[in-house]
């Protein structure tokens, strides 16, 4: 398989394994009580059981460099086949298990094949696909990864209503079935067919370092709202579980219809102007929260603001990924899913410090000061982002 007869079937196989990295905190989350309550008894609890759901992001962070040179060097394919291998079988484990130390292990097992399973599958659209295509695989990958956490929240919660904290832990059965479609139809793309691609030519640093830039930042807005909408919704003495899935559940819907509208964007808007609007609607998302009077206008702006993170998500990986040649491209996808896991990690730390300063009780204004930065960033994508469209050339 090579990029002049990759097609459908190819695009749909290589982007299924964003899945298994949304797995990775969604489907503890529902959980979380569950949780406690089986490992409630153990020193500091409060600290080492929300670490299960934040170590696989970590580990992300960590590694994903690493496991992008591996990937030049081992080849993305094998590597990707022998991640989703261990990973089903490390995520599965905790369905037999019944203690917290074997349980960490596990999900620091699950956390380094995630950094390898994104990595490698992205790196694969990138040598699989160039142009138009590619961007539209990258763009698509970032939508699924939405949608499926959507759909995964109460796949989760029901499971752990009937089974109990273990039962949502089968689903990481299912990259074994992804394992084998990588099998069957995915083949690497050897360097010969790049002739662009020489082991003697320097790593583009600037250009990478430039985009991991932005992408921390980006990392950062990204996962506010997703992280904080519980939080949000005290102040309006809402404290309601159900409330709170619903309310993040038709904010995140503008995640998915931004990375749809990616596609249009793309082709239209020069790359400058795009990563500036995106900063401006989640800027503006971030405002209206801050100033928020009900629920459903804090859920309207959230929304607005989702909208903007769903555009700049397949705009950073496309601007990152696209003019990689073959033999730096699993290197530099590491590094900027690493960059990505950074800010996602670091979310809810910047989050805490804020609230610290300004008070519990001026929980809404927060929001403002993130609403700030994203302004300060759309000043920087003019000032910094190249003029010229994130279509790829090869």
């Amino acid at each position: 398989m090579n990029k002049e007869n990759a097609g459908t079937l190819e695009g749909i196989i290589l982007i299924l394994p964003v899945t298994l990295v949304v797995m990775g905190a969604v489907l503890l989350a529902p959980i979380m009580t569950k949780l406690m309550e089986a490992f409630g008894h153990i020193n500091y609890a409060n600290i080492l059981v929300p670490i299960l759901i934040s170590i696989p992001a970590l580990c992300i962070a960590l590694f994903a460099p690493m496991a992008g040179i591996m990937a030049d060097r081992i080849g993305r394919r094998r590597l990707l086949i022998t991640a989703m291998t261990i990973y089903g079988c490390l995520g599965t484990l905790p369905v037999i298990l019944d203690s917290y130390l074997p349980l960490l292990l596990s999900r620091i097992g699950v956390g380094l094949c995630e950094a390898v399973i994104i990595t490698c599958s992205t790196a694969l659209i990138g040598d699989h696909f160039h142009g138009p295509k590619r961007d539209k695989w990258l763009g698509s990958q970032a939508a699924l990864s939405t949608f499926s956490a959507m759909l995964l929240f109460p796949i989760s919660g029901a499971l752990g209503a009937k089974f109990g904290w273990q039962g949502p832990f089968a689903i990481y059965s299912v990259a074994l079935l992804m394992m084998l479609m990588v099998v069957v139809f995915i083949k690497d793309v050897p360097a010969s067919k790049e002739p662009q691609s020489s082991t003697t030519e320097a790593f583009p640093w600037a250009h990478v370092l430039k985009v991991c830039g932005f992408t921390l930042f980006g990392g950062v807005m990204f996962y506010v709202l997703q992280f904080q909408m519980g939080n949000a919704l005290t102040a309006f003495g809402i404290d309601d579980p159900a409330q709170t899935g619903l309310s993040l559940s038709i904010a995140s819907i503008g995640i998915i219809l931004g990375a749809l509208l990616f596609r249009v964007a793309n082709q239209r808007i020069a790359l400058k102007r795009l990563v500036a609007i995106e900063f401006v609607l989640i800027a503006l998302g971030f405002f209206g929260m801050s100033v928020a009077t009900s629920p459903t206008m804090l859920v309207v702006s959230g929304f607005v603001n989702q909208l903007g993170a769903g555009l700049m998500l397949p705009t950073l990986l496309t601007w990152a990924v696209s003019p990689l040649k073959y033999v730096f491209r699993g290197k530099g996808t590491g590094i900027w899913q690493s960059t990505f896991a950074i800010g996602q990690f670091t979310s809810s730390i910047t989050f805490a410090l804020i609230l610290g300063l300004l008070g519990k009780e001026n929980i809404l204004n927060a929001f403002a000061v993130y609403g700030t930065v994203s302004l300060i960033m759309v000043f920087m994508a003019i000032r910094f982002v190249k003029e010229h469209s994130t279509t790829s050339k090869g």
